[in-house]
């Protein structure tokens, strides 16, 4: 199995194909085992993440751990948070400081 790491900053790659659970999962550098079958284009942990914790994809901050997540976890929206309107108030601000109205 096989997933990709789409930025070394991300705590998560996206699996490829449907993963079994049980399944030793190749990203980049790393070996992960599945904790859960993880459907195509799903995300799956690369480390330990705390609740709290932002969930990093593309580099970025995507949502918010709703619960500790364990390396070789499924992270889709039953353990993420969104932060879509905490991101566009901080887009928002960022775009006013450069003189933006």
């Amino acid at each position: 199995m096989r997933a990709v790491v789409i930025n070394e900053k991300d705590n998560v790659a996206v699996v490829v194909q449907n993963t079994p659970k049980g399944a030793l999962v190749a990203a980049g550098n790393e070996q992960l085992t599945a904790i859960q079958e993880i459907m195509a284009g799903h995300k799956i942990a690369r480390h330990d993440i705390k609740k709290g914790d932002m969930i990093v994809k593309y580099g970025k901050p995507i949502g918010e751990a709703g619960e500790d997540i364990k390396k070789g976890d499924w992270v889709h929206c039953h353990n993420v948070k969104d932060i879509t309107e905490q991101l566009c108030d901080e887009f928002a601000k960022a775009y006013r400081a450069k003189g933006g109205k």
